[in-house]
C-alpha cells in the first residue's frame, strides 16, 4: 500500500478522507505517455478531428450530459468535469438544449457513449448554476456548475479533478469529449483525447474577427484562453462543449487539473490554424469555492488518499 498526503486549495474532495483502489502500473503508464507526448508528439498519429480513443479509466472525472425528461429518451450534447462528490463543472451554454430543455442528467464512469449503464452511473441534475455575468450571445463567462441529486461514490473509474490556480506548466494540454469527429459529423462512440497548445490572444482574435456578435470586446485574457495546433487539424468540436482542457497534475497523484472549459470555435471544427476558445477556470476559483466548498473557502483542506494495488 502506498500513502500520499497533500493539501489542495482548489479542492477536489469535499470530504476529509477518501479511499479507493488505483492500478498504479496503469496510472504511471499514462503519466509516461504524457511526458513522451510533450517531448515528441509525432510518436502518436491523430485522425479525424485530431483525437484518439482514450483508455478505460484514463479520465475518471469525465461526465456526459443528457437532455430530456426521461433518461431512456435522453440525448447527449455536452461534456463536463466532476470536481467534487456533488458537482460537475461545465459550460454555461450547456445548461440548455433547444427542443430538449435544460440539462437533466450527468453520466459518470463511462468510456463508450452507448455502453450499457448501471443505475450508479446515472445522476439527475438537481440545480443548475450559471455564472451571473454570462449573457448570451456573448461568449464571455461561459461556465456553470451542475449540482447532482445525490452524492457520488468515488472509485477507480470515478474520481474528481483538481482546478487550476495558475501555478503549473500549461504549455501542452489535452481536451476530451464525445463530440463530432471533424467534418464528417459522426459522433464519437469512444471518449476522444486531443493534445493542444496555447495560442496567443492576438493570433486567436485575428481568427475570430468575424465573430463580433460573440466577442464584441475581443478575447478577454483574464477569463478566456485559446488552444489549438497550427500544423494539424486538431480541435474540439460540436458536442465537446463543457468538457475539460486539462493537464496531468504534478501535485496530486494520478489526477488531472482542469485549466479550461470548452466554450466555442468555428463552425467547421478541425480547420488547420483555427484554435478553440476555452473559459479560464483559474479566474472563477472564488465563485466555484463559494458554491461547492463554502465551509472551506479561503482555507487549505488536508486530504489523505490511499492507493491499493
Amino acid at each position: 500500500m502506498l500513502f500520499f498526503s497533500f493539501k489542495c486549495r482548489y479542492i477536489l474532495f469535499s470530504i476529509i478522507y477518501v479511499q479507493y483502489s488505483c492500478n498504479i502500473t496503469v496510472c504511471l503508464k499514462y503519466q509516461e505517455e504524457y511526458m513522451l507526448a510533450k517531448q515528441n508528439y509525432t510518436r502518436t498519429v491523430y485522425a479525424g478531428s485530431g483525437g484518439v480513443d482514450a483508455k478505460d479509466r484514463e479520465f475518471p472525472h469525465m461526465a456526459l450530459l443528457g437532455y430530456g425528461k426521461n433518461f431512456s429518451e435522453a440525448q447527449f450534447h455536452c461534456g463536463g468535469s466532476l470536481i467534487s462528490d456533488r458537482y460537475v463543472l461545465t459550460a454555461a451554454h450547456c445548461r440548455y438544449s433547444p427542443g430538449l430543455g435544460y440539462v437533466s442528467y450527468a453520466v459518470l464512469g463511462i468510456l463508450f457513449r452507448n455502453q450499457k449503464l448501471k443505475q450508479e452511473n446515472i445522476y439527475g441534475i438537481k440545480n443548475i448554476i450559471k455564472y451571473p455575468l454570462y449573457k448570451p450571445p456573448k461568449k464571455y463567462h461561459d461556465i456553470a456548475l451542475l449540482e447532482m441529486d445525490r452524492r457520488v461514490t468515488f472509485d477507480i473509474g470515478v474520481i474528481p479533478a483538481c482546478l487550476h490556480v495558475g501555478d503549473e506548466d500549461t504549455n501542452q494540454a489535452y481536451a476530451t469529449g464525445w463530440g463530432y469527429l471533424g467534418k464528417a459529423k459522426d459522433l464519437a462512440t469512444v471518449l476522444q483525447k486531443i493534445p493542444l497548445w496555447p495560442v496567443s490572444n492576438e493570433t486567436c482574435l485575428s481568427k475570430f474577427s468575424p465573430y463580433k456578435r460573440h466577442l464584441p470586446d475581443g478575447i478577454d485574457e483574464a477569463s478566456q484562453m485559446c488552444y489549438g495546433d497550427d500544423g494539424k487539424p486538431r480541435d474540439t468540436c460540436e458536442g465537446d462543449s463543457g468538457g475539460p482542457l486539462q493537464i496531468m497534475s504534478k501535485k496530486v497523484y494520478c489526477t488531472f487539473t482542469i485549466l479550461g472549459v470548452t466554450s466555442f470555435g468555428i463552425t467547421a471544427c478541425g480547420e488547420i490554424g483555427f484554435p478553440g476558445v476555452y473559459t479560464r477556470v483559474s479566474n472563477y476559483i472564488p465563485w466555484i469555492e463559494g458554491i461547492v466548498w463554502p465551509k472551506e473557502q479561503d482555507q487549505f483542506l488536508s486530504s489523505n488518499i490511499y492507493f491499493q494495488n
